[in-house]
């Protein structure tokens, strides 16, 4: 696995979201409760971007035609999606977050 940085803050409050580029993918960093996740930046359906999404419980839904994926690992929930988002595994380690690409 190779590890990379990023520039998310660790202090992203519950529902929050901070979009970074880390080797030349766009990931989408969630935090729900005390859990992180990292996720593509775009919906599988349209390429929609998720940044500005609402996060309901461990699901981000996008707003363009209502596919639902939960964080956890991308599969989507409710259509019209049916490819899952690519997740990235997220690491927290004293001030900083992490990802595995």
């Amino acid at each position: 696995m190779s590890w990379h940085r990023i520039d998310a803050p660790i202090g992203l409050a519950s529902g929050e979201k901070h979009l970074t580029v880390v080797g030349g993918r766009e990931i989408l960093v969630c935090r729900t409760g005390e859990n992180y996740y990292a996720i593509a930046g775009r919906c599988t359906h349209s390429a929609w971007p998720l940044v500005d999404e609402p996060i309901e419980g461990t699901e981000i839904v996008c707003t363009l035609h209502g596919a639902r994926f939960d964080l956890r690992d991308g599969c989507p929930t409710a259509g019209p999606a049916s490819k899952p988002l690519a997740t990235y595994v997220i690491e927290r380690r004293d001030d900083a977050l992490y990802v595995s690409l």
